[in-house]
């Protein structure tokens, strides 16, 4: 490709909305053009990439097995009813939505479970026919709250998602570890350090879940790791071995304590401290934070249900909100499923607790539907809690020793795990990292079949649903993590695999010089003759410019016909790396070697 007729229009300054790196290097190269809020335009080279990134992906979940289709962007409403998902997907408002001309309503694809769900119960019939698994690249789309950070936080996108279906969880399993596998090298082919680590499923639902991160310091995600071990999480999902809080001189027995105009669990320890508990710590105190959970709307109901919740855990930690969803999930039973939490009003504290916030504790006053803690805290020894009281704290509870006669508790994992805690295999120190999800894998089992009577003819002769996986690479924001990952202060260091072009020829010799034209072009058209994606920078402009240009716009290899050739030699740059001088001749040779050193990597 010749750069006069690319339209190469780059930007010297950020734009001012621009957050990050990525956002900020693919509008100021051209990449990308902002349409609205969270809609962007892939520009010639932003589409070169993402073809790139779709090619590798297509490849490598087809060594699987995987059969590829396009599903439709449209989806009835009547078959996410079918799910169950319709509603909750409404009252989060994640999910956009148009009507036809018949007020029918339709949702714009976020993902496509139901579609392809329906599908497989349409073409597949018998075990003979599983495992299968079906694979598509296209645009999706999410009512993103507040879109920012450029191709990270959208409402339009690029996604590979793929389903597969099966007769056992054993062949889910195989299946499950092929597609991590085909991950593991469709980012290593991009260039990317990416790895798995375990996740919460959330909407989408199921028995287990893995994320592939990419690492990077501007990642939206918190990944706890354990290097001796192998074992890594998301902060939401990661578990953890916590030290024992220290040995106290606690009464036996429960004591109420006056602690007038104290509420936090600082201000508490030191009023204590200061009036004969000297040795008490935040880690003897126990924490109370109360929520209301909505549940999901039903056929029968236009809102869903209004849940007390009362979560404790150890006072020196944090509740882990997606954990205590997931536990509400679990435990609420004919109420749920649970849709969302939100902290308590002032006003809700006091109906629950008959007392101002501060002083919720678990024993007589509590008046909530559901009450978790924290396991850790069963026989922890003794505790502080509120009492239920304004101006007041038991001091001695013991769990579940003083708990009510009456108050059904739920024990489960509830705490917020952080970098120092143990490794929950090593017992060694977790460590923490930041990183940008590019992809996840789902075990569903029975969660869409069933509901939606998706089933197959087993081998007993009997109808059985599909188990079933499903599986998303975002290209998009793979596009955008790869930029993260890699750029420096003059522009995009793009790997080669997935660069819009893998080198550029620069003639910045005199205007018109003979010389300088007859060796640029020479060495551009062995490139293309080799099949190298190749561009000669024709353009009537500044050599400055040009490198400047070409630094921005991220180009793995350049070659400059210059002053060189007075000796016959060109300049051959690595992005980001040292130049070196080479005989004309010898130029295109070393850049084909070069080139497909780097696409050979696996």
């Amino acid at each position: 490709m010749r750069a006069s007729l690319m339209n190469l229009v780059t930007l010297r300054e950020d734009p001012a909305d621009a957050e990050i790196a990525s956002h900020r290097l693919l509008l100021r190269a051209g990449y990308l053009h902002k349409s609205g809020s969270g809609l962007y335009l892939y520009g010639p080279l932003m589409h070169r990439v993402i073809t790139k990134v779709q090619a590798i992906v297509a490849e490598e979940i087809s060594r699987t097995g995987a059969l590829q289709i396009t599903m439709p962007i449209l989806q009835e409403q009547a078959l996410w009813e079918k799910s169950g998902r319709w509603a909750a997907y409404q009252a989060t408002r994640t999910m956009l939505t148009v009507k036809d001309r018949n007020d029918q309503v339709f949702g714009l694809a976020p993902t496509a479970e139901e579609v392809v769900t329906d599908y497989a119960a349409a073409v597949v019939k018998s075990y003979r026919q599983l495992p299968v698994t079906f694979f598509q690249q296209h645009t999706k789309f999410r009512d993103e709250i507040r879109p920012r950070f450029g191709l990270m936080r959208v409402k339009e996108f690029i996604m590979m998602d793929a389903y597969s279906f099966h007769a056992s969880d054993e062949s889910l399993a195989e299946t499950y570890a092929a597609m991590r596998v085909a991950y593991t090298r469709a980012f290593r082919r991009m260039g990317l350090e990416a790895f798995a680590v375990e996740a919460d499923a959330g909407a989408i639902g199921g028995t287990g879940s893995h994320e592939f991160m990419v690492a990077a310091d501007v990642g939206e995600d918190a990944i706890l790791f354990c290097a001796e071990s192998g074992y890594a999480a998301n902060v939401e999902r990661a578990t953890g071995r916590i030290a024992a809080a220290p040995g106290w001189n606690a009464p036996a027995a429960p004591q109420v304590v006056a602690t007038p105009n104290v509420g936090t669990i600082a201000d508490v320890i030191g009023f204590l401290n200061r009036n004969g508990f000297a040795d008490a710590t935040a880690a003897h105190a126990l924490k109370c934070v109360l929520f209301v959970a909505k549940t999901v709307p039903s056929a029968t109901k236009q809102a869903g249900a209004d849940v007390s919740v009362a979560a404790f855990v150890r006072g020196d930690r944090e509740v882990n909100e997606v954990k205590l969803l997931n536990s509400v999930n679990r435990h609420l039973g004919a109420q749920g499923p649970v849709l969302s939490l939100r902290p308590m009003h002032p006003e809700e504290v006091r109906a629950a607790t008959g007392a101002e916030p501060g002083f919720a504790g678990p024993g007589d006053g509590l008046k909530v539907a559901v009450v978790i803690i924290d396991q850790t805290l069963k026989d922890a020894g003794a505790l502080i809690a509120g009492a239920n009281r304004t101006d007041h704290h038991v001091v001695g509870v013991q769990l579940p020793r003083d708990l009510p006669a009456d108050r059904t508790v739920v024990w489960d994992d509830l705490t917020t795990i952080r970098a120092g805690d143990g490794c929950p295999l090593s017992g060694q120190p977790l460590a923490e990292r930041r990183g940008i999800e590019v992809g996840h894998v789902f075990k569903l089992g029975t969660k869409y079949s069933a509901p939606m009577h998706a089933e197959f003819t087993g081998q007993d002769s009997k109808l059985h649903p599909f188990i079933m996986g499903c599986y998303g690479i975002g290209s998009s924001r793979v596009a955008a993590a790869a930029v993260e990952q890699h750029n420096d202060a003059d522009g995009i260091r793009w790997p080669m695999a997935i660069a819009p072009y893998q080198v550029v020829v620069v003639p910045a010799g005199k205007p018109g010089d003979a010389a300088t034209t007859t060796a640029a072009e020479g060495i551009y058209q062995a490139l293309l003759a080799s099949g190298i994606e190749a561009l000669l920078d024709d353009r009537d402009a500044k050599p400055g410019v040009k490198f400047k240009d070409w630094d921005l716009v991220g180009i793995p290899l350049r070659i400059v016909c210059g002053r060189g050739l007075a000796t016959g030699e060109v300049e051959f740059k690595p992005r980001g790396g040292e130049s070196a001088n080479v005989p004309v001749g010898e130029a295109a040779a070393r850049a084909i070697v070069l080139v497909r050193a780097a696409l050979a990597v696996v």
